[in-house]
């Protein structure tokens, strides 16, 4: 158990690329592109209260950079608005949020480990 709660974070991680804009005119999802170092944590359920990890986002599109075998479904709207579905051995997390500039942050949660909490992501490049 302990171990699918590390790789659910690990697909987490990625959703962890959203924050608030400080700017609300529309911005090209490329806007987004680089690599983003995450730090998920648990505030429900038993899954592992700390995870930190790297995603890649490529054409407003998300990558598990820290777990190559997570399938990523979703991507990062114009505005910034992150919805993406995560799954790898049977678990499934969803990850909602905003990105900003170089940060990003908001909620996860996996019906399938019945934990959730919050994500936060800054670029590195």
């Amino acid at each position: 158990m302990m171990r699918h709660a590390a790789i659910l974070c690990a697909a987490l991680a990625a959703f962890s690329l959203a924050a608030r804009a400080a700017d609300t005119k529309p911005i090209s999802p490329r806007h987004y592109d680089g690599v983003y170092s995450v730090e998920i944590t648990t505030s429900a359920g038993p899954c592992a209260k700390a995870y930190r990890g790297s995603v890649t986002i490529a054409n407003g599109r998300i990558s598990a950079s820290s777990e190559p075998g997570a399938s990523v479904s979703g991507l990062i709207e114009d505005d910034g608005t992150v919805s993406l579905s995560f799954r790898e051995n049977g678990q499934i997390a969803n990850v909602g949020g905003k990105m900003g500039n170089r940060r990003g942050h908001g909620p996860w949660s996996s019906p399938t480990a019945e934990c959730g909490g919050w994500w936060t992501a800054e670029r590195q490049s």
